[in-house]
């Protein structure tokens, strides 16, 4: 696995519909292994490996939670306004990028006010070490220019390491590393990997995306953290090292059940581990993509981290190894004739 790829996905800034940074990484790694890419009118990109087969659709949102600037004090202060689900304890004393729109880069220091009342954080702003608005116009940076954490890749020498973003940026490579396995091989279906966009507010990309695709089938991957690290039980089914996990529901999506006996089946193959999950909160790209057109079969495929929505993430390489092999056989194995049982239709055989 090209461990690179993984690093400048996650140091690529991009909340939602400021993707840019991530398409130009997927760009350079992805573009070898599909014709050119197309888009639809959010951002979101989509790679095609044709085929005779079904269209399945593979969906991983490139967007990650952060900030936007919403208004400069006096004092040179950036208000900011979050986008996405920032965890209340990540919006104190965080070191920030602030990235205008022509490209510039500023760092500076994410704070806010505790309202015990309301248990959240309020007032939220970036101090780049200015003292009026004049200077902050002199950076060039304006309302609605980018805020990200600015955290780094760090390898922990035991097949782990910390970054940024992993919500989605873990599914994105896995994406990428799928593609490049399956474009050396004949295989039996229209491949299209969409990189999403604008999923942390709202599966937004995702609508219009399946609308470019026309998918009969759809995969995603998303990412998931368990709330305590000292829960190793069976209710924490979202532990590092313990293999991908089938994602059999969450608060917009029920997981196709023939889909998921599908990929259970692969992975009892290829003898990889599968964690069975909820989401009892929160919902993924799998919401709108599953009530698309006429309805399409769906199932959600979860990689396991921790902390979640924070400035750094934990995640495990043998887990997105594996959800790399185990996407692989599946997609081996869905033909036409294993699309055809996916569909009610088949009930009528079963009679």
């Amino acid at each position: 696995m090209n461990q690179e790829f993984l690093r400048e996905l996650c140091e690529a800034p991009a909340v939602a519909s400021n993707e840019g940074r991530v398409r130009d990484v997927l760009r350079k790694y992805c573009g070898p292994f599909a014709p050119k890419p197309v888009y639809d009118g959010l951002g979101s990109m989509i790679y095609t490996q044709e085929g005779e087969g079904p269209s399945v659709m593979l969906a991983a949102h490139m967007d990650e939670v952060g900030f936007l600037v919403r208004s400069v004090s006096s004092q040179g202060m950036l208000m900011v306004l979050p986008v996405g689900s920032v965890r209340t304890f990540s919006r104190f004393m965080q070191e920030v990028v602030v990235t205008t729109a022509d490209g510039r880069s500023y760092r500076g220091i994410l704070n806010a006010e505790y309202d015990n009342g309301k248990k959240e954080a309020t007032g939220l702003y970036v101090d780049l070490g200015q003292d009026s608005a004049r200077e902050i116009a002199e950076l060039g940076i304006r309302p609605g220019d980018m805020v990200t954490f600015s955290s780094g890749f760090h390898e922990y020498g035991n097949g782990r390491f910390a970054a940024r973003a992993l919500d989605d940026r873990a599914g994105c490579f896995c994406m990428g590393e799928l593609m490049k396995r399956m474009a050396g091989k004949v295989h039996k279906n229209r491949l299209s990997y969409a990189f999403t966009s604008s999923e942390e507010v709202g599966t937004r990309g995702a609508k219009t995306a399946a609308r470019v695709v026309e998918p009969d089938v759809c995969f995603v991957l998303d990412v998931a953290c368990n709330g305590s690290e000292f829960v190793r039980d069976h209710t924490n089914n979202r532990q590092l090292g313990k293999g991908p996990m089938i994602v059999h529901y969450d608060k917009t999506v029920v997981s196709n059940r023939r889909l998921v006996e599908l990929v259970r089946r692969s992975a009892e193959e290829l003898d990889i581990p599968v964690q069975d999950d909820m989401f009892l909160n929160g919902g993924t790209d799998g919401g709108v993509l599953h009530q698309d057109g006429a309805g399409h079969p769906t199932v959600v495929l979860g990689i396991p981290t921790r902390y979640g929505h924070s400035p750094y993430s934990i995640g495990c390489y043998r887990d997105m190894e594996q959800m790399v092999d185990l996407l692989e056989r599946v997609l081996d194995r869905l033909d036409a004739q294993a699309y055809r049982k996916m569909g009610f239709e088949a009930e009528n055989d079963e009679l």
